[in-house]
């Protein structure tokens, strides 16, 4: 016969550190970019001396870090489009497309012409039709592009139209 031999099992509860509870709801209530420099210090110090865990002092960096990003880089509002022209955003910078615009814009390669997407019709000089956009053609964040028109449009008669339209350009990075 055998016997069966119970061993204790080890329970270690995971338990967080003061430290750790503290500085993560003070990351939470930040609001200045010294001051969750000030507190990314003191997760080093408090690691320095043992009183956290190295898990719990990566995971602060993690998010310290994270905070100090987003409020060194605020979301901006979009601009208004009050009158007509044109109004440039750089989506790397976090700007977003202006708000109220009938155009949007875009520069061709060699800069010889612009590229106009618009619900509205265009006729004139300088001024050539594309295509209209169909619904399957877009992706899902383009589909309120369906039903528009996209021409292309010269120099001269892009100054023409941003003289009479609101049109946002978007100036990508280089």
């Amino acid at each position: 016969m055998c016997k069966i031999i119970e061993f204790p099992v080890n329970r270690v509860q995971k338990t967080e550190s003061n430290g750790y509870k503290n500085l993560k709801s003070l990351f939470e209530i930040c609001s200045s970019v010294t001051t969750c420099n000030l507190y990314l210090e003191t997760v080093e110090e408090l690691f320095q001396k043992n009183q956290i865990t190295e898990n719990e002092m990566l995971t602060l960096r993690q998010i310290g870090r994270q905070k100090r990003q987003k409020l060194a880089n605020p979301d901006q509002e979009p601009q208004k489009a009050e009158k007509p022209g044109t109004y440039c955003y750089t989506p790397e910078m976090g700007q977003q497309a202006p708000a109220g615009c009938q155009m949007e814009a875009r520069r061709a390669y060699y800069g010889k012409h612009f590229f106009i997407d618009t619900p509205l019709t265009l006729k004139g000089r300088g001024i050539t039709f594309i295509k209209a956009y169909k619904s399957q053609d877009l992706t899902e964040a383009g589909q309120y592009k369906a039903g528009w028109n996209e021409y292309q449009v010269t120099n001269l008669a892009y100054e023409k139209l941003k003289s009479q339209y609101a049109i946002s350009l978007e100036c990508c990075l280089d």
